[in-house]
C-alpha cells in the first residue's frame, strides 16, 4: 500500500478532472465524455460538477459500484445512501435537512471507526464533513444544491462535498466587505489559508480551520477547487504546504480530504 501512495501523489489523482476543464476550456461546440469508473472519489465530483457548469455536451459515465449509487441517489427522493463503506448524499436546495447531514456523518464516523481511525479523530472528521455541507447553505447562494460523498478505503478514506454555485470569488464579491479579493486564486487563499470570512467577522470563517484541524492527527490532504482556480495543501505531522494553481473555470465549488492512517 505504501508503495502506491508513493507512486501516484495526491495532484495526480485529480488529472481526469484537470485534462477535462482544459478541454473544456477549449474549442468550443465538441461533446466530451469522459469514463469516471476508475479515477479518484474528489476527481469524480469535480467532474459533476464542470458538466454542471459548461453548455457544451459532456457525459460522465462510472461503471462502479460508487457511481451506481450515485445515480440511484440522484433519482431518488432520498437524502442520502449508504452501501458498505461508502456513502452519498443530496443536499437539496429547498429541502437542507439537518437529520440526513447529521446522519450522514455519523455513518461516515462509524465507517472510520470499523476501519480503525480512532474514535476521537473520527469523531473530528465527521464534524468537519457536516461543517463543510452547512457551508454549502451559507456560501453558495440561494437555490444550490450540494453533493457529499464518502469513501472509506484499505488505510485511506475520502470525503468530499460539492455544489455548483456562484463560488469562491463570486462569495466574496457579494460580500459587503470594501477589500475583496481580485481574482479565483487570491480567493482561495483568503478562505483556505487566511480563514477570512466575507462577513468581515474576525470571529467567522474558521470553516477550513475546522477541517485543516481534523485532518491534522492523519496524514491528510485537502485540495479546494473553485473558479479557474485550484488550493492543494497537505498536512504531514505538525507542517502544512500548499499550492495555488489556475485551472481550467469550474462553476462552483468543490472540497477534496483524503485522510491516510
Amino acid at each position: 500500500m505504501q508503495e502506491h501512495r508513493e507512486a501516484v501523489n495526491f495532484q495526480q489523482r485529480f488529472a481526469r478532472s484537470d485534462d477535462i476543464a482544459a478541454v473544456l476550456a477549449g474549442q468550443a461546440g465538441q461533446s466530451v465524455r469522459v469514463d469516471a469508473s476508475g479515477v479518484a472519489l474528489g476527481a469524480l465530483l469535480e467532474l459533476l460538477m464542470l458538466k454542471r457548469g459548461t453548455h457544451r455536451a459532456v457525459t460522465v459515465a462510472d461503471a462502479s459500484s460508487r457511481g451506481r449509487l450515485l445515480r440511484r441517489l440522484l433519482k431518488s427522493s432520498q437524502p442520502y445512501l449508504s452501501e458498505g463503506t461508502r456513502g452519498v448524499l443530496h443536499r437539496r436546495a429547498m429541502d437542507a435537512s439537518e437529520a440526513a447531514a447529521n446522519d450522514f456523518a455519523d455513518t461516515f464516523r462509524a465507517q472510520l471507526v470499523a476501519a480503525g481511525v480512532v474514535s476521537t479523530a473520527a469523531l473530528r472528521l465527521s464534524g468537519a464533513l457536516h461543517e463543510l455541507l452547512t457551508n454549502v447553505d451559507e456560501h453558495a447562494g440561494d437555490g444550490v444544491d450540494g453533493l457529499g460523498a464518502f469513501e472509506v478505503l484499505d488505510r485511506e478514506a475520502w470525503m468530499v462535498v460539492a455544489d455548483s454555485g456562484r463560488g469562491v470569488l463570486g462569495g466574496y464579491q457579494a460580500s459587503p466587505l470594501a477589500d475583496k479579493p481580485t481574482n479565483a486564486e487570491q480567493a482561495l487563499k483568503w478562505a483556505v489559508i487566511d480563514h477570512r470570512s466575507r462577513t468581515g467577522d474576525p470571529a467567522r470563517g474558521t470553516g477550513f480551520q475546522t477541517v485543516i484541524q481534523a485532518v491534522r492527527s492523519l496524514d491528510g490532504c485537502v485540495r479546494v477547487r473553485s473558479d479557474d482556480a485550484s488550493l492543494e495543501l497537505e498536512q504531514e505531522s505538525d507542517r502544512s504546504r500548499f499550492l495555488l494553481r489556475e485551472q481550467g473555470k469550474l462553476r462552483g465549488f468543490v472540497v477534496s480530504v483524503l485522510l491516510r492512517w
